[in-house]
C-alpha cells in the first residue's frame, strides 16, 4: 500500500510541476512505466500497462463507461432491448449501437485523418449513427450479446491503435473546423457513452412489467 501511495504521489507531483512551470511533460519524460505499479482493475482510472500515461487514463475511462452500459443492460431480453417508449424515441439496442458507431467514426477521424466515416464504415454504421426511423426499423431483434460483441470488437481496434501512439499525439490534432485536439475528440466519445447510458437507464425504468 505504501509503495502504491508513493507511486501515485509521484505521478501527481510530476503533473502538478508541469502545470506550475507552464511546461508540457511528454512521454519521453513520463510514461506508464515511470509511475511504478499500475493498477489495471476496471475501477482504477489512470495510466494502464502498454500505453503512455494520458492515453492509458483515457482507455481506463472508456472501459469504465462502456462497462456501465453493459451492466445496465445485462439482464435485458430481446423485447426489452427493442422497447420503444414513443414514436420519437430510440430503442435501447439502437442506442448501444449508436455509441459504438460514435467510437468508429472517431477512429476514422483521428487514426486515419478523415472527416467522416470511411466508405466501408459508412455503409455499416450510418444507420446507427443517424438513429431515427431507419434505426427503429433496422436495429432490432438482436440478443444483448450482439451489441456487446460489437462494442468489444470496436474497442479492441481502438486499443490496438492507441498503443501505436503517445501522449504528444493525444494532445495534438486540432482541426480548423472544430478546434478540438485528439484528447477532446476521444473525451467526446467517453461523454457520448455516458450521455446515452443515461437515456438507456431512463428507458429501462419505463419498460412495462
Amino acid at each position: 500500500m505504501k509503495k502504491e501511495t508513493t507511486d501515485r504521489r509521484k505521478f501527481i507531483e510530476i503533473i502538478g510541476l508541469s502545470v506550475f512551470t507552464g511546461s508540457l511533460i511528454l512521454p519521453d519524460k513520463i510514461n506508464a512505466r515511470s509511475i511504478g505499479n499500475i493498477d489495471d482493475s476496471l475501477n482504477h482510472i489512470g495510466p494502464k500497462q502498454g500505453y503512455t500515461s494520458q492515453i492509458g487514463t483515457l482507455i481506463s475511462m472508456l472501459d469504465w463507461i462502456s462497462n456501465s452500459v453493459v451492466q445496465t443492460t445485462k439482464n435485458m431480453t430481446v423485447d426489452q432491448l427493442d422497447y420503444l417508449h414513443d414514436k420519437d424515441s430510440n430503442t435501447i439496442g439502437s442506442l448501444i449501437m449508436h455509441v459504438v458507431a460514435t467510437e468508429v467514426i472517431y477512429q476514422d477521424i483521428t487514426f486515419h485523418g478523415l472527416n467522416d466515416f470511411s466508405k466501408g464504415n459508412k455503409e455499416k454504421w450510418s444507420v446507427a449513427m443517424e438513429l431515427g426511423e431507419d434505426a427503429r426499423q433496422k436495429i432490432k431483434g438482436n440478443k444483448l450479446e450482439y451489441y456487446v460483441d460489437a462494442m468489444k470488437a470496436v474497442r479492441e481496434i481502438t486499443k490496438a491503435e492507441m498503443k501505436k501512439r503517445n501522449d504528444k499525439w493525444l494532445l495534438s490534432g486540432e482541426t480548423k473546423e472544430w478546434g478540438m485536439n485528439n484528447y477532446c475528440k476521444w473525451f467526446h466519445v467517453t461523454e457520448h457513452f455516458a450521455n446515452h447510458r443515461g437515456q438507456i437507464t431512463w428507458y429501462s425504468k419505463r419498460i412495462p412489467k
